[in-house]
Formats: structure tokens, sequence, C-alpha cells
């Protein structure tokens, strides 16, 4: 009887534990489509207190996603789309970002892994970035405005541990 207790304690403490990881607190939210001029990008600032980040972004031409971890290497970014040359160009977190995939002639797509929370792990803010430019000459920059369309969720852990 008592190891049926015990096993029923944990299975509920299991549970529970579990079920606050799939649930949070949205501190940001953005499902639209996204204009990009050529050569710039659109930066959202993503909230400090943001623990996991799950986006998918998709258009019919190729582009590119940075998600920077610094007010240094978003300044970066902004000094390159607005015609400077900083002295390095951060490439941004690689599990989050990189170029987008072409899945079909008309359709490119990049999400998180599965399009799956991942642990976004900063200290301060963070910075998403759709890029329409050739900053990393990944990508050549389009002669037309791209829009992109985005489903971008953070959120915020609601465990108190």
């Amino acid at each position: 009887m008592r190891r049926r207790r015990f096993l029923t304690t944990v299975a509920t403490g299991a549970v529970v534990g579990t079920a606050g990881c799939m649930g949070g607190e949205v501190v940001f939210a953005k499902n639209e489509s996204v204009i990009v001029p050529p050569d710039k990008g659109a930066i959202f600032e993503l909230p400090a207190e943001g623990d996991e980040i799950e986006y998918t972004a998709r258009d019919d031409e190729p582009f590119t996603v940075y998600v920077f971890e610094s007010e240094q290497a978003i300044e970066a970014y902004r000094t390159y789309i607005k015609g400077g040359e900083p002295d390095e160009r951060p490439t941004g977190t690689d599990s989050f970002g990189g170029q987008a995939i072409k899945l079909r002639d008309d359709l490119y797509e990049l999400s998180t892994e599965d399009r799956a929370r991942e642990p976004l792990n900063v200290d301060g803010n963070a910075y998403f970035v759709l890029d329409n430019s050739n900053y990393q000459d990944a990508v050549s920059a389009h002669s037309d405005s791209l829009s992109i369309q985005l489903d971008l969720t953070v959120v915020s852990s609601t465990l108190p541990i």
C-alpha cells in the first residue's frame, strides 16, 4: 500500500513539474506579415524576461534570420544596414538563426527546431532580425521588399526555480 502511494505521489509530481515547462506567460508575440525593404532588416527587441523562443518565418524568396544576444551585436548590424562598415559582423546565435531553407520553388522557411520552443539563454534583451541584406554575404539582398510571414512567440517560465 505504501509503495502504491509513493508511486502515485512521484507520478503526480512528475506530471505537475512537466506541465509547468509546457505553460508559461507569453511576453512577446508577433503573428503577421512583416515587410522588409531591400538592404534592410526588421528588428524585434525580445524582452529580458523571455526564457523560451519559438518561431516560424516563411516567404517566397530567400532571407536570413539572426538572433543577437547583445547590444554591441545589434548595433554592429544596425551600422551595416545604415550603410556603415562595423569593425566586425557578429552572426548571432547559430542555433536560432540562419538562412531560410528552400522547401519548394516558391517557399523558403526557417524555424526553431521542430517548430518547438527552445531555451533563450540570454542575460538582458535579445534581438530577433528578419534580414533582406547581404550582411553575411549568404543571401544577396533583393531589389524588392520581402513580405515574410512571421509567427514568433517568447515565453517567460512560470516555474519558481
